[in-house]
């Protein structure tokens, strides 16, 4: 009996190591895979040299614990052994804070709540006051500059989740830095913001307002960014902030109905770190398919996101084709995304994409706004002061820019659209003729008065207006 047991326990032994190592060959993906970022540890090359100190032997180990066959499902299993019996998990506190009611934070949004997040940032709070106060005199420098080409800069500053939820917030377990003075990015920013005259559509306010009569989520509870259909009302003041900021009509969303289901991606992007075989219980939230509105008389204007990772939220859902020309998204002013020419910031011609777009937008959240955008204004503002005499720029597409925006800004104001029939039906033109020939004339008589600066620093002759003398 004890010698059939043995055979049996060798026999499964045997089976799931060979199965492993086939499942290791072959790669079948018969499961969810682990979530989380994890650094490749390859398989090493054998030479003496590390062979002899050791190296070798331990990037192996490292590699065989990262490449062994069903490492998932087993990973998974285990979690949800500590998770059930213990209350544990091995992700680390630096990844994510338990809160209250199972609610989940990231800890730097704890830290923020608590006012020693700009510690990471600043050795004290005078040094972040002041650091905050020059990037902010830099974002109304850029906003001017850009201004002068007839170019949008604003900050969205968006909400996070510890100023909307604050009561499933873990205590406050550091009390080193308790009498120490505290400054927070979000309201001395707003301060500033409104000193200095920048444009800025505040979302966490707004938010604020919202959550007690809201009947969705604004935050979910396993996750760290806002819910899906909050990012959709979000987005949607957004669009209707530019419409007012640059007098142009823009495609408006169109939300359809609302539907309840379970936690889609990035509604539970905490939880999904955890790793667990079963979900942890949450509410259903809403979400809603969107498609933008079918005006023929609206523009499609060039959009730059710098920002965070908030505007992925946004950008999952959106049809953002139909919205806008082109929405490149500068990630932390790092990787660039929704632009197939360029995969970082590195590599792009600054100074000839900020002056094709027609709106910049600085987006980050409040517990990210200490980075200063990571360093986008400086370089903005060296990029547009190097525009030389005569510089070869896209021109072509600056001048293009700008008479489409005229035309949106001329079709959203009754009175302007009423002259431009009575001159089209006297000069013969269609009203769409006569509204490219006016805007074109605007912009060039922009341009000469010093109202809109010309990328080559001159005037484009401007053949069909002059040629048919229209004013």
């Amino acid at each position: 009996m004890k010698t059939r047991t043995k055979t049996i326990l060798f026999a499964l032994t045997a089976v799931l190591l060979f199965a492993s190592m086939v499942q290791n060959r072959f790669n079948w993906q018969l499961y969810k895979p682990l979530k989380g970022v994890v650094v490749d540890q390859p398989m090493p090359e054998l030479t003496f040299e590390n062979y002899r100190d050791g190296i070798f032997q331990q990037q192996t180990e490292q590699h065989l614990k990262q490449h062994f066959g069903f490492r998932d499902p087993l990973f998974r299993l285990y979690n949800q052994y500590l998770w059930d019996f213990y209350g544990k998990t091995p992700v680390t506190e630096g990844q994510v804070s338990f809160g209250k009611d199972g609610w989940m934070y990231e800890p730097w949004v704890v830290a923020d709540h608590y006012q020693r997040q700009f510690l990471n940032y600043a050795l004290d709070s005078t040094q972040m006051a002041t650091k905050l106060i020059e990037e902010a005199k830099r974002v109304i420098e850029l906003q001017k500059t850009l201004d002068s080409y007839g170019i949008k800069l604003f900050v969205c500053q968006v909400p996070a989740k510890d100023l909307i939820y604050p009561e499933y917030l873990p205590e406050n377990q550091d009390t080193r830095y308790e009498d120490e003075p505290k400054i927070s990015a979000r309201f001395f920013n707003e301060k500033e913001y409104t000193r200095l005259g920048i444009n800025h559509l505040n979302l966490e306010q707004w938010f604020l307002q919202i959550k007690d009569t809201a009947d969705f989520m604004l935050f979910p509870k396993t996750g760290t960014h806002w819910s899906r259909y909050a990012a959709l009302q979000g987005v949607d003041t957004l669009i209707r902030y530019m419409e007012h900021l640059d007098s142009i009509n823009m495609h408006n969303l169109v939300i359809g109905p609302r539907y309840l289901h379970s936690a889609i991606d990035p509604d539970d992007d905490l939880e999904s770190l955890l790793n667990l075989v079963r979900p942890l219980p949450k509410p259903k939230y809403y979400y809603a398919d969107v498609k933008a509105d079918d005006d023929t008389t609206a523009t499609k204007p060039k959009i730059i996101i710098v920002g965070d990772s908030f505007w992925w939220t946004i950008a999952v859902q959106l049809p953002l084709g139909e919205i806008f020309s082109e929405s490149p998204y500068w990630y932390y002013n790092s990787s660039v995304y929704y632009d197939p020419r360029y995969n970082s910031v590195d590599e792009l011609d600054l100074t000839e994409e900020l002056l094709t777009a027609d709106f910049v937008v600085l987006f980050y959240c409040a517990t990210q706004q200490y980075r200063l955008n990571d360093g986008f204004t400086l370089k903005a503002i060296e990029a547009l002061e190097l525009v030389p005499e005569g510089a070869e720029l896209d021109t072509a597409a600056f001048l293009k820019r700008q008479i489409e925006r005229t035309i949106s800004q001329i079709k959203v104001d009754p009175e302007q659209m009423e002259m431009v029939r009575q001159k089209a039906e006297a000069n013969g033109y269609t009203i769409e003729e006569q509204l490219y020939y006016d805007a074109e004339w605007v912009v060039n008589y922009k341009i000469e008065q010093g109202t809109l600066n010309w990328p080559a620093r001159k005037k484009v002759t401007n053949t069909k207006s002059e040629e048919h003398g229209i004013q």
